[in-house]
């Protein structure tokens, strides 16, 4: 809440001179018309105004100071704010003190023959804030929904958007499983400690412009071999049938392609013998996975011989910076960038968080690579899964 006092005290002495108590009656006359004035609070608009950049730095400082929890193996923990009331009030008052003296003459023409002295005192306060309500969503309805693998239905709804498809995937892939015609299973996982990770990576590059996530309404051409690849979307056909969503190959395999997956794997059908025999299956993370996933990945730049995760195209590829000329574009193609702020003074920064230590981190303004997508892509995957009944009907904590 803001606050602001405004006081002035006015004297006036026997001993002034003509001029100066003409100047100080003057100055009376104006003050009490002035008196019942008030500075005028803020429109709706200016409150509304910051309201929303209140709401959306805290949103965005949120979500990163849950990433750094969970590179510090530490719980993660979300709250919601399901009121917020805005107020505003302005007050004034005028009050004044006269001193007698046993021989005064001042003011003889007012009949204020033994004034000696006056002590006007015009007060005006202005104050403003929020009172707003914290709810805790530690309970078992949001965390069914962070801990369950996301559903591909939820993902439709990235279609199309801003987010770059090797972002989106990176952050979404836990896992290739390839099932081999022998029976055997391979298991690749995103996980750049693991010794498959680079074969995942391998693996990754070459499905990352072929993939793409596809609704249909026939059940027959979109099979699947694993619960996590496809799901259905509820009313959403032209006529409101359910539709079928999976993750799938676009293009039908070419001769000289790499990799040559069962025909399962791809959104098209052709005849069996341009396919191979094993199959594809692609995993992907709960929403508290890609969390561990992020913080392990801060985890890793601050090693003795840092890892970075980058992706194939620079950010600027995508319309992200504006401000060019400030950017060293060394951060171009990393997928998440947290620097330690040693300073005295807190850093101008996109994000900022401490962490239980007292250490600071901060997502920089400028050459952050794709942090601020990353940011915003969780933010409304978060609002995505945060279903009615997931926040306590009454506000653990009220603030004012």
């Amino acid at each position: 809440m803001n606050r602001t006092n405004v006081d002035l005290k006015l004297y006036y002495q026997k001993n002034m001179n003509n001029s100066n108590r003409t100047n100080f009656l003057i100055l009376i006359c104006f003050i009490l018309l002035c008196g019942c004035s008030t500075v005028s609070p803020p429109t709706f608009e200016e409150q509304s105004a910051t309201y929303s950049r209140t709401m959306e730095q805290y949103k965005i400082n949120s979500i990163f100071t849950n990433i750094i929890r969970s590179s510090e193996d530490r719980p993660l923990a979300f709250v919601d704010i399901p009121s917020v009331l805005g107020n505003a009030r302005t007050s004034s008052s005028i009050g004044g003190t006269l001193g007698f003296a046993t021989a005064g003459d001042l003011w003889n023409g007012l009949g204020l023959t033994d004034l000696d002295s006056i002590e006007i005192s015009p007060s005006q306060v202005y104050s403003e804030g929020f009172t707003f309500t914290q709810s805790s969503m530690d309970n078992s309805v949001f965390w069914s929904e962070m801990l369950i693998r996301i559903p591909i239905q939820k993902l439709v709804y990235f279609q199309g958007n801003s987010y770059p498809e090797e972002m989106l995937f990176n952050l979404l892939i836990d896992e290739f499983f390839i099932l081999k015609e022998n029976g055997d299973t391979e298991r690749l996982a995103n996980d750049f400690t693991k010794p498959s990770h680079e074969k995942f990576r391998k693996l990754f590059k070459f499905l990352i412009e072929r993939i793409e996530i596809v609704a249909d309404t026939k059940e027959d051409s979109l099979k699947s071999n694993y619960s996590n690849t496809t799901s259905k979307v509820k009313g959403t056909g032209d006529e409101g049938e359910d539709l079928i969503a999976r993750i799938c190959i676009a293009e039908k395999p070419m001769p000289d392609d790499e990799f040559k997956f069962h025909s399962e794997s791809y959104c098209e059908k052709g005849q069996e013998k341009e396919f191979g025999k094993d199959k594809l299956v692609i995993i992907l993370r709960s929403v508290k996975g890609i969390f561990e996933y992020l913080g392990q990945v801060v985890q890793a730049q601050s090693w003795d011989n840092p890892i970075y995760v980058d992706l194939k195209y620079p950010i600027d590829a995508f319309g992200q910076t504006r401000m060019k000329e400030k950017l060293t574009k060394n951060n171009s193609k990393r997928l998440f960038v947290v620097e330690r702020d040693f300073d005295s003074e807190p850093k101008l920064s996109y994000a900022f968080t401490e962490d239980m230590y007292g250490g600071r981190f901060i997502i920089p303004s400028y050459d952050a690579g794709y942090s601020k997508k990353v940011i915003s892509f969780l933010s409304e995957l978060l609002i995505l899964i945060n279903v009615p009944g997931s926040a306590a009907p009454q506000p653990g904590i009220l603030i004012r």
